[in-house]
């Protein structure tokens, strides 16, 4: 009786989904190779995913209770544990390798998938290719390579799993939440590093110093051929060596595996009108909060794996099984090349650093293959809306670039930053940065950024933080440091990433992602009986002082008939002034 009801819910779920999806856009047919890859939904080793025949993911609890019955059955099998989320639940992390300690010479590949949790072809893509590594086509591979798997970064997310999470999204039947359970986007927390989940994989990546990284997503956005598309960051970015180098070696490889799979690989999709493709599609230059960004800037080879929402979960998960394995063989044949290349983007950097980019211009144009689309009424939208026909073609298209720097800045020989800012210091020993703790108080001197019309970045929180912006404006300053303090050379391998944090230029530093609000509070104030006769004595004392004034009078009818802002000037220039106000707390030397 239990059994019948339990098979009467899943039909019913079934239709209900399947119903909310026909309103999706129509489907080619689609029966690729890689179909092959499947087990029989009675097969002894048959995974979750293959018994739904390519309807459900695995879920949570199937994938940590096969990966521990594989381990029991396998020496290659190794289980871990990568954190504890912020709601006190444990994320996993699992091993493949021939060796335990790692041979850490070897050619590791980290895979990580979920964190977007609703986005979890990579769960399901990850238990076949272990399990096939295990007793599959891929044996010959065991001992070539160490792979490091996460099934779901976002853990939290997942336990908010739904049929209604995204309604955009073919399937799987039940799908979990975008962000964590503090409402935090995984991956726009890489620079700053806020989450539990994000800080503890970067501190994996530094441990592991992968060979290659993937995150693995499911897009949002337009209809297109494409079922899978990737990206990495190009060779005008923080690694150009590693960019060239899978340009050159990986992306043809990659290609062609995918598409002898009838899949259809493709560039990242990021179409500037979804409704007209011909308007072009753009590259843009991520920053360090996105995980493949975060990956360029500290010279670890990243691929962002975006599959395609509106194919079905059969097809996307059965391509990232088949990427992933070309991602093992390649690494298998030429993963020491790779790591050559990236020991040298690691001992060449630049002597510069881009800071933020010019905005997307056309610099190419790409062959895209799309489907024909025509707007329809919606009366609920009370406007026109896309929707397209499951008919193909291809349009050469152009192709939009952000190429370009907008403010690049010479790296300092090095910072110091105060023994107070202990947020600071412990994110960036997380990040890998490398640095010395002074010993003793010491002094010196040095520049510094003074901060001018400093004002909150948006009239919402982002990532649950008030982001702020001002003008920089280089001053020269002697100041103390205590005991405790931290000094950063930048003759290191992560000297582009402590830029692009310490840096209050960059719009993924520290500082605009609001940990250094507090310098921009006044606490110390003057009144003007006080501060009246001292400006009048300055004014007598200093014709210099006194000629600016009079010239800012001259030519600012605001300022001359505002008796506070007027005495707040000779206050800004007396020596009662907060010598700390406004000013970056963070000392370097050009």
């Amino acid at each position: 009786m239990i059994r019948i009801r339990f098979l009467s819910l899943a039909f019913f779920t079934a239709v209900l989904s399947a119903h909310s999806q026909d309103l999706l856009p129509k489907l080619p047919d689609w029966n690729g190779k890689s179909v092959a890859l499947m087990r029989s939904p009675n097969a002894p080793d048959a995974l979750p995913f293959e018994k739904s025949l390519g309807m459900q993911s695995a879920g949570f609890d199937n994938c940590v209770a096969w990966f521990a019955a594989a381990a029991m059955r396998s020496n290659y099998i190794h289980l871990d544990t990568l954190c504890y989320t912020a709601s006190g639940n444990y994320v996993p992390l699992y091993y493949f390798s021939s060796e335990w300690p790692m041979n850490a010479q070897k050619p590791m590949l980290l895979i990580q998938a979920g964190i977007h949790s609703g986005e979890i072809d990579g769960l399901d893509a990850g238990m076949l290719l272990f399990r096939d590594l295990l007793s599959g086509n891929l044996k010959a591979l065991q001992d070539k390579v160490n792979l490091a798997f996460i099934p779901v970064l976002n853990r939290d997310g997942l336990l908010r799993s739904s049929e209604t999470n995204r309604i955009n999204q073919r399937g799987p039947t039940v799908q979990g939440w975008r962000s964590n359970s503090l409402n935090q986007n995984l991956n726009r927390d890489y620079a700053k590093i806020d989450a539990p989940e994000t800080r503890a994989l970067v501190e994996l990546i530094n441990k592991l110093n992968p060979t290659l990284y993937i995150d693995i997503h499911v897009t949002d956005g337009a209809d297109y051929q494409y079922d899978i598309t990737y990206g990495f960051i190009g060779n005008h970015g923080y690694s150009p060596r590693i960019s060239g180098w899978m340009k050159t070696n990986l992306r043809p490889f990659v290609d062609t595996q995918l598409q002898l799979a009838d899949h259809i690989p493709g560039d990242l999709v990021f179409l500037k009108n979804e409704a007209r493709p011909e308007e072009g599609n753009m590259q843009y230059m991520f920053g360090p909060r996105f995980s493949h960004a975060y990956a360029d800037a500290r010279h670890t080879p990243g691929i962002l794996v975006e599959n395609h929402s509106l194919k079905p979960f059969k097809q996307r998960v059965l391509g990232t099984r088949v990427l992933l394995e070309v991602f093992v063989e390649l690494l298998a044949n030429k993963g020491r090349d790779l790591q050559t290349v990236m020991q040298n983007d690691c001992l060449q950097p630049s002597d510069s650093c881009v800071l933020t980019w010019q905005d997307p211009v056309v610099c190419d144009s790409i062959n895209f293959l799309a489907f024909q689309s025509h707007m329809q009424w919606s009366s609920a939208a009370g406007t026109d809306v896309v929707t397209w026909k499951a008919e193909p073609y291809s349009k050469k298209i152009p192709l939009l670039c952000s190429l370009d720097p907008k403010l690049i800045r010479k790296k300092p020989k090095w910072f110091v930053i105060p023994v107070n800012r202990t947020d600071v210091i412990e994110r960036l020993r997380a990040h890998g940065i490398q640095f010395r703790v002074l010993e003793t108080d010491t002094t010196v001197n040095a520049s510094f950024f003074k901060l001018n019309d400093v004002a909150m970045a948006g009239k919402l929180p982002t990532q649950g933080r008030m982001r702020m912006q001002a003008k920089t404006e280089l001053v020269k300053a002697r100041k103390n440091f205590a005991k405790g303090s931290i000094f950063i050379d930048m003759r290191q391998p992560l000297s582009d990433l402590c830029m692009l944090l310490l840096d209050p230029d960059s719009p993924d530093s520290f500082f605009q992602w609001g940990m250094f609000a507090d310098v921009t509070e006044r606490t110390e104030y003057f009144e003007a009986y006080a501060m009246a006769p001292i400006a009048e004595q300055m004014m007598a004392e200093n014709a210099q002082l006194k000629s600016e004034f009079e010239a800012r009078c001259k030519s600012d009818a605001k300022f001359r008939k505002d008796a506070e802002a007027r005495l707040r000037w000779w206050y800004e220039r007396s020596k009662y002034n907060d010598e700390n106000y406004l000013v970056y707390p963070i000392a370097f030397e050009p």
